[in-house]
């Protein structure tokens, strides 16, 4: 049976499953304006469909499951929780889409795009910014990959704790200068479980 591949964002192998952990900490930038975010500017295209129509998925609830779970860890750290914005929402639904459509995964797309001028193309500068990406592949058939998407509960708690693991993921989750948040989840048509999160302070 094949084994589940996560990454979270310089390659490192342990125990058959290949892992990605981002060092490089937050992107910042001065914003132009005292407003965190301009939620009636431009959002991203929205994708066709909130996942690939070969598996049954709720992504809204795995989004709403991570956004309290990684409030929950910032709490036990004694960190304020994070409100949620539909801008960024839409801002990360679009990057996992993104990665799943053109068949990659880092902050910055394989046209040279980067997380920087995306956020600035749709009108969402903040005074300090960031980006944690994940990715889930599961292998085994339909069948077992249907039954793990049903789980929507494991599917966010192991990419909480996936992120909480990896040290520059986590500096970005625990931040006490970010004040708002954005989830996104993308399903491809293998079952791939991409998730971005954009952070705002």
């Amino acid at each position: 049976m094949k084994s589940a591949t996560v990454a979270v964002c310089l390659l490192v192998l342990t125990a058959g499953c290949i892992v990605q952990t981002e060092t490089s900490g937050t992107d910042t930038a001065t914003a132009s304006t005292p407003e965190k975010i301009d939620e009636k500017a431009e959002s991203p295209a929205k994708p066709t469909t909130p996942s690939a129509a070969t598996y049954d998925v709720e992504v809204s609830e795995i989004e709403d499951l991570v956004h309290r779970k990684m409030n929950e860890r910032r709490k036990a750290h004694g960190v304020e929780p994070l409100a949620r914005s539909e801008k960024l929402d839409a801002i990360a639904r679009y990057k996992s889409w993104d990665m799943a459509q053109r068949d990659y995964f880092a902050h910055s797309g394989p046209n040279g795009t980067t997380h920087p001028m995306m956020r600035h193309e749709y009108n969402s500068s903040c005074s300090k910014y960031g980006q944690n990406i994940y990715f889930r592949e599961i292998g085994g058939g339909h069948k077992r990959v249907q039954s793990y998407l049903n789980n929507r509960h494991n599917i966010s708690t192991a990419a909480v704790n996936s992120l909480m693991k990896s040290p520059g993921h986590r500096q970005n989750i625990l931040d006490p200068d970010y004040e708002v948040q954005g989830i996104g989840v993308f399903v491809d048509e293998n079952g791939t479980v991409f998730l971005t999160q954009e952070f705002c302070g």
